[in-house]
């Protein structure tokens, strides 16, 4: 095996595909590079995710390499920015730059796992922005701990002409809903399948900044992303997700509009003086006020008042201010509406095709 390749040009194709190589997998450091009909492949996996980047370069000799993607990447990360040269020598792997000349050691590729490329069946045409749109809406909100695995990923649906997200912790909701794209043939059987979090935070860095549509397929056991010189393989979490529909409420009549940088720097403040015993602050409403405050023992206390416009009897509701936090700093909206149902009850932010609500916590 024996090709050329711009530093900038690699470096950019190992960072893209790197995420499944930061698994605890005993394997996972492994990067096969293959090349065959002018054409380079790299692999990495953790055989929950699977990532497969197609590139060209000046191709001397055919062939195929395992090494390390840890040592790999670091050194091209360290190299000029000038042409490559990168050659099997041997048992080793010779990658020489300028005057730089690194060797490293290479792995039997039989050492690597067997990954089956996507059958290109069953496509979904996909809109990016609204994908990315979608995921940055929602997958903050899936749950961390192990306690329940199903909550800890993000729930994809396809029927007729939609495509909804869901994502929930059991402390808080979040809900997406978009158009697929135009030329979509319409969906006749409801599609859904639960992708863990760290699969779906691989699709975002994928997808940030793309224009051209992406392709999924769904198959038994496992979920491909195609955006053509790079393919996403995962697979699903097993299990039912909560029937989130039943926990969003209709409209409500009591509505705080409020300005999102204001709302979102007081809240920051008051999270100052919260601790892992005392995470919640306090917000009170009355007509054309918000005031939000946080008294810690041992600590000190914080207040502050905002303009605002509530047209609800007054209120005063704990919340912790991280889950408000997390949502305000994703929504590119100036000004956001808040929909309350009572001290005892979810607060709900909603507009068009999105809806967030957050149970309330006892001060």
């Amino acid at each position: 095996m024996k090709f050329t390749i711009s530093k900038t040009v690699f470096l950019d194709e190992l960072q893209k595909i790197i995420g499944p190589t930061t698994s605890k997998q005993a394997l996972a450091d492994l990067l096969l590079i293959s090349i065959n009909n002018n054409k380079i492949k790299m692999i990495t996996t953790d055989l929950d995710i699977t990532l497969i980047s197609s590139l060209d370069a000046k191709i001397v000799k055919e062939g195929k390499v395992v090494v390390s993607m840890k040592r790999i990447f670091s050194i091209f990360r360290e190299l000029p920015d000038s042409e490559v040269d990168v050659e099997i020598d041997k048992n080793n792997l010779l990658i020489s730059c300028e005057q730089i000349e690194f060797k490293i050691n290479i792995i039997n590729p039989e050492q690597f796992p067997k990954v089956e490329e996507k059958k290109h069946t069953s496509l979904i045409k996909l809109n990016p922005q609204d994908l990315e749109e979608m995921i940055r809406l929602t997958a903050f909100c899936a749950g961390s701990g192990e306690a329940n695995y199903v909550l800890g990923g993000v729930l994809f649906e396809f029927y007729g002409g939609e495509f909804k997200m869901a994502a929930t912790d059991g402390k808080r909701l979040a809900f997406s809903c978009k158009k697929l794209p135009a030329n979509q043939t319409e969906i006749k059987t409801k599609i859904s399948f639960i992708l863990p979090s760290r699969a779906v935070s691989e699709v975002y860095k994928l997808i940030k900044e793309r224009t051209d549509n992406i392709f999924l397929s769904i198959e038994e056991n496992r979920v491909g992303f195609d955006l053509k010189e790079t393919q996403f393989l995962a697979r699903p979490v097993e299990g039912e997700f909560p029937n989130y529909s039943q926990y969003i409420p209709s409209e409500g009549k009591e509505k705080l509009t409020v300005d999102k940088k204001e709302f979102l720097l007081a809240l920051r403040r008051a999270a100052l003086l919260t601790t892992s015993d005392y995470q919640g602050v306090k917000i009170e409403l009355k007509k054309e006020n918000m005031t939000v405050s946080k008294q810690t023992p041992q600590m000190g206390e914080v207040k502050e008042n905002i303009k605002v416009k509530y047209n609800g009897a007054p209120l005063g509701i704990g919340i912790n201010p991280n889950f408000l936090i997390d949502v305000l700093k994703n929504i590119d909206e100036s000004e956001v509406t808040v929909e309350f149902f009572g001290t005892d009850k979810p607060a709900v932010l909603r507009k068009q095709g999105y809806v967030y609500l957050v149970l309330p916590m006892k001060i």
